[in-house]
């Protein structure tokens, strides 16, 4: 019988699922804080409690394990739209399956005795020191192996973007697109689109008033909103947009003044969140 000791494997679980969402968000390009990742590693190292449960069949043990993951990505990434919580969910599944095939090899070549898996649930009974160094190695093969497939975008036209005002900070993958031309009419200023829920924590009070109020008449009431017209292959509008008090790109402060212009979260596809004319990060 297999002594089992409730905290090693709850810190096993907590460390091995945190470096699993870590992952997840790096492949996603998910930009997320470090306690919403510890969150979501908490809730599955809860969920790792099953191993003390009787024997499961299969499918049963495989369902709570999904359900399990779902409320891990829920907790680590948050709300967001369906099609996006699904992507996240099956790349941590994919990053999951990535460390269980390293844990299988560990089992046919060494047949380590400190380790037993019951209801899909691992158990590895050795020191926090070596766990910590195995967890480790696991997260760098992962990241060295789509960086080297090219699965993972790191090319020059993806960046980080940060947008403060005052206090608040949005921080966000977002794409160099040589195709974004936006102006700011008056001050013929560069403009970054950006979805305005993404963009919600650094949207000054008269430009949010602008997007809640519906009604045309008492929109043109509402002052300090400049409006960016575009054309697309979808068509063609105008983009409500609000001077940046501080932008960042990779980091790097831009020092010319930059507009940011909002747009709904549909038409920025892809993993990225933002769109960054070039002639942005060109002067950085």
């Amino acid at each position: 019988m297999q002594t089992i000791y409730i905290d090693i494997l709850l810190c096993i679980n907590l460390i091995i699922n945190f470096l699993l969402l870590c992952a997840a968000a790096f492949y996603t390009h998910e930009d997320v804080s470090v306690k919403r990742l510890l969150l979501g590693a908490a809730i599955g190292a809860i969920g790792s409690l099953t191993i003390l449960l009787p024997e499961m069949p299969f499918p049963v043990s495989a369902v709570i394990k999904a359900a399990i993951g779902a409320a891990t990505i829920f907790a680590a990434f948050g709300l967001r739209r369906l099609r996006r919580l699904i992507k996240l969910y099956a790349v941590f599944l994919i990053v999951t399956f990535f460390f269980g095939g390293v844990v299988a090899a560990m089992w046919f070549l060494f047949t380590p005795k400190q380790l037993w898996v019951k209801n899909s649930v691992v158990y590895l009974n050795i020191s926090p020191i070596r766990l910590i160094l195995f967890s480790v190695i696991c997260y760098g093969a992962f990241r060295l192996f789509f960086t080297l497939s090219g699965q993972y975008k790191t090319g020059n036209d993806v960046c980080i973007l940060t947008i403060k005002r005052g206090e608040n900070e949005v921080r966000v993958p977002a794409r160099i697109d040589t195709g974004n031309s936006l102006k700011e009419p008056f001050s013929q200023c560069p403009v970054i689109v950006i979805g305005r829920e993404t963009a919600r924590a650094v949207t000054p009070e008269q430009v949010a008033e602008y997007e809640t109020v519906t009604t045309l008449r008492y929109r043109t009431e509402i002052s300090g909103v400049r409006f960016v017209p575009f054309t697309s292959v979808g068509g063609e509008g105008i983009l409500p947009c609000f001077k940046a008090e501080e932008v960042y790109i990779n980091n790097k402060r831009c020092e010319q003044t930059v507009y940011i212009a909002l747009c709904s979260e549909e038409r920025i596809r892809g993993d990225l969140r933002a769109l960054v004319p070039q002639q942005v990060t060109s002067e950085i």
